[in-house]
């Protein structure tokens, strides 16, 4: 017996599963094959520390021994210069060093700037500038502008089969990574810091500049975007090291044609951070590389790998550029601590300084007025691709125009973060309330039959997205644990509760077989072709709701038939409906409608008819695919990402489309409560606004303030036609060829089809002649039509109360807004029975019955 064959999507769907419940090791595909190149490489980090231990101050000297001052400026005798053995740093390599002074000076210049010279005497050249933050790991923004180069270089200026032969590059004859191009463009450091903290004995004075006497590691995630150039982003890793006096942070990054983190101490500004980063490298580095020495089966990882792409050892690696970082971390202005202009007895500032940050690494209540912000200024070079970037900021452009870079500590942003993480749960549960309010009208077959499948699918895959992003992020969350914890339930919750509504929107929609919606006595009624029946054809109703035309019943017409439109259809609108209303009156005792009543076999779902978990299947797909193309995006062109981004908002927030869509085809007035209408909206509006307007969000995220607001017009008109389809109507201004007959409800009742009988019952002549009665210009000011006309009144079968109905002259059209309303005053039925809207309106969410005459009703 062969074995059936699964559909693409289940198997999909399957290994999408497996995949995610599956452990997430770095380590579970390595191969043992590459083990001999992890030997290899660590053989060479062990050589490059041999070198860095050896080396002393100036043995880098490619601008030449005397080239070079104390502080590595170039003097102008370029005689005898000095390499080292380190990749990227001998002379075959054929770096372009050219810059390397001027990259000294400008970090200088910008610490020079950040902390001024005081009394003429510049304290931070020996270790005693203002107080810093000692601790500078934090996430910050800012803009970068590019400087002169010295000498353009481009990978034609390089052999790496030569100067690195254990490797086959591959794109090395071509546009290198991480090549910025442009004049201008944004930057994003996410800094982090060890939390030890090495001291040392510093140099004499005379060696300025001097480093503070402490130094820790540090390590940044750097973000480059070349808006003004090839508008790529770039992402790398850079490590280093901090001195958290000075304020002083260097980085550089490392890969296999460039031992950048080897070398560091030797791209410092002077020899006391020469001495002090020395020595705290060749502890850190002796440390990781015993490390991976010892697991070299199981962790084949680069030990400073700088590219997210390429985590692993490779043969064959691309080639990139290289970068080295000098930043110089401000200290917070007197205003930011909330302290006056001037310096008041007892105040010090590194104390309070000492105390925000004590209180931020580990809480105790301690009151903290304010926690200023984190500036830093930064120059940027690349020695190989001779790219030269400084922050935009003071001295070079005013303040106003920008301030290098701005952001928090990590201790603000963890805190920032878990604050946005329980307000979005609180969104996700105002979504749940909604969707609660709006199963509590929406639970019988007829208002079920309102509602648009695709409206609610829409919302559905969104918070699907959210759960599953927040269910993937809380087994690896630290200090977000708890509140990422609380957006997973909330999203579950609003994935669970809005999947159960629209299981039961598809079970009422879900079309029936032919014979069990046709039924043996509508067989009957076809092939006997009596001329006293009116018949039609039903249509066949899916969730999309493009198949929503009325099956009328077999009726006998024995008396007068109403005027156009009112004669557009006979009986039942939606099978599915009807065959579910007919059960339920069935079941309180009502008889059972001719031709409707099934046997239970026959009202289940043809076999070409998607089964509601397959449906499930295809959403979950369809919304790993928009996350798995969402993550993908960040290597993207600006604008095409900011294009993708802002599409998927506009089709994520066309959610009403469909039910604008459905109430035209079923000539339905409304289907969801305002309160829900109107409230998901603004709720599902809110987390976009959040990254489309804040400029410091946690993702530091470009912001798009005319996109949003291009996006929630789009949104408020969809609402405003929702609310045009429920006051004159979801079909006013639409061609009448454009949808399928449908019944109408309000239709217009004219004054000369009195004596025609073309009215409903007991509005004729001779149903209730004494109570015919002109209308008075006090019942015209009350009754608010445009032409005159007449009223008559009549009691309502359901509430016993007097219902007025308008009349429009002889010969005259109703074309007004105010006759409009009027006629939503009253509601008339196929049978030619008449009753107020409100009262017909609440009995059809449970019978699709008239009142009177137990004939069966169309949905509205």
């Amino acid at each position: 017996m062969p074995l059936p064959e699964l559909p693409a999507y289940k198997v999909l769907l399957t290994i999408f599963v497996l995949w995610w419940l599956l452990p997430s090791n770095d380590y579970q595909t390595q191969s043992v094959a590459l083990s001999d190149l992890v030997v290899s490489r660590l053989s060479h980090y062990r050589a490059c520390l041999d070198v860095l231990n050896t080396t002393r101050w100036g043995d880098f000297a490619p601008l030449g021994a005397a080239g070079n001052d104390s502080k590595g400026n170039d003097n102008g005798d370029h005689a005898s210069p000095r390499y080292v053995n380190l990749t990227g740093f001998r002379e075959e390599d054929r770096f372009s060093w050219q810059d390397l002074g001027r990259f000294r000076e400008r970090g200088l210049r910008l610490s020079h700037h950040a902390m001024p010279a005081v009394g003429g005497e510049q304290l931070w050249d020996v270790g005693e500038g203002a107080p810093v933050w000692a601790n500078a790991s934090g996430v910050l923004l800012g803009q970068w502008v590019r400087l002169q180069e010295s000498e353009p270089r481009t990978y034609d200026s390089y052999n790496l089969s030569q100067s690195v032969p254990s490797m086959h590059w591959i794109g090395d004859k071509t546009e290198w990574g991480r090549n910025v191009t442009g004049g201008t463009g944004r930057i994003q450091v996410r800094l982090t810091g060890n939390e030890t903290v090495t001291a040392y004995d510093q140099l004499p004075k005379t060696d300025a500049p001097l480093s503070g006497g402490s130094i820790r590691n540090v390590k940044a995630v750097v973000t480059f975007e070349d808006t003004g150039g090839t508008g790529l982003s770039w992402e790398m890793v850079l490590f280093g090291a901090h001195w958290p006096r000075q304020g002083v942070v260097i980085m550089t990054t490392t890969s296999e044609k460039f031992d950048g983190i080897f070398g560091l101490p030797h791209l410092t500004p002077g020899p006391d951070y020469f001495q002090s980063s020395q020595r705290l490298l060749n502890q850190s580095l002796e440390q990781t590389i015993a490390a991976k020495e010892k697991s070299i089966y199981s962790d084949q990882s680069i030990p400073w790998k700088s590219n997210f792409d390429n985590p692993l050892h490779t043969r064959s690696p691309s080639p990139h550029c290289e970068y080295v970082m000098y930043v110089q971390i401000h200290p917070p202005s007197r205003q930011d601590l909330g302290l006056g202009p001037t310096v008041s007895k007892g105040e010090d500032v590194a104390e309070m300084l000492q105390a925000i940050e004590s209180e931020l690494e580990s809480p105790l209540g301690a009151p903290i007025k304010h926690i200023p912000k984190l500036q830093m200024s930064a120059v940027i070079y690349s020695p190989d691709c001779n790219i030269f970037l400084e922050t935009k900021g003071p001295p070079d452009f005013p303040a106003s125009e920008a301030d290098h870079l701005l952001g928090v500590k990590i201790e603000v942003q963890i805190s920032s973060i878990n604050h946005w993480l329980l307000a979005y749960a609180v969104v996700m549960f105002g979504q749940v309330v909604l969707l609660k309010g709006q199963i509590r009208e929406t639970y019988t077959p007829s208002t079920l039959a309102r509602a648009s499948f695709w409206t609610i699918s829409m919302m559905l895959i969104a918070d699907g997205m959210t759960f599953t992003a927040a269910a993937s992020w809380v087994a690896t969350a630290h200090y977000t644990f708890l509140p990422t914890l609380t957006l997973t339930f909330a999203s579950f919750m609003s994935m669970t509760i809005g999947g159960s509504l629209l299981a039961k929107i598809y079970e009422v929609q879900t079309p029936a077989p032919r014979a069990g919606r046709d039924g043996p006595q509508a067989a009957d009624g076809r092939n006997s072709g009596s001329a006293s029946t009116a018949t039609s054809t039903p249509l066949t109703p899916t969730p999309d709701g493009t198949g929503t035309g009325t099956a009328p019943a077999a009726v006998t017409t024995t008396g007068p038939i109403l005027p156009g439109p009112v004669t557009a259809g006979r009986g039942l609108g939606d099978p599915a409906v009807a065959n579910l209303d007919a059960a339920a009156n069935i079941m309180d005792g009502a008889s059972a409608v001719p031709g409707v009543a099934t046997p239970a076999a026959a009202r289940l779902a043809p076999p070409s008819t998607p089964t509601f978990q397959s449906l499930m299947g295809r959403f979950l797909l369809l919304g790993a695919l928009v996350m798995f193309i969402g993550g993908s995006s960040i290597a993207w062109y600006m604008t095409v990402r900011s294009w993708f981004l802002n599409i998927c908002a506009f089709v994520y927030l066309s959610m009403w489309i469909p039910q604008i869509h459905r109430n035209i085809m079923r000539n339905c007035r409304r289907a969801l409560k305002w309160q829900f209408v109107i409230g998901q909206s603004v709720l599902r509006l809110l987390p976009l606004a959040y990254f489309w307007l804040k400029p410091d969000n946690f993702l530091l995220t470009r912001t798009e303030p005319r996109a949003f607001a291009m996006l929630a017009l789009w949104v408020w008109v969809q609402i405003f036609v929702l609310a045009t389809q429920d006051a004159v109507g979801p079909r006013f201004g639409i061609p009448k060829g454009w949808m399928p007959d449908a019944w109408d409800y309000h239709p217009v009742l004219r004054e000369d089809n009195i004596e025609a009988g073309g009215l409903p019952i007991g509005l004729g002549v001779e149903d209730s002649p004494a109570r015919d009665r002109r209308r008075s210009s006090e019942d015209k000011d009350k009754v608010g039509l445009g032409g005159g006309g007449s009223t008559r009144a009549i009691d309502c079968a359901i509430c016993r109360e007097v219902l007025e109905v308008p009349f429009v002259k002889a010969g005259e059209e109703d074309m007004s807004v105010t006759g409009v309303f009027a006629r939503r005053a009253y509601m008339v039925t196929p049978c030619r029975h008449i009753f107020h809207t409100p009262c017909l309106e609440s009995w059809m969410k449970f019978r699709l019955q008239c009142p009177i005459c137990r004939e069966d009703l169309p949905p509205i």
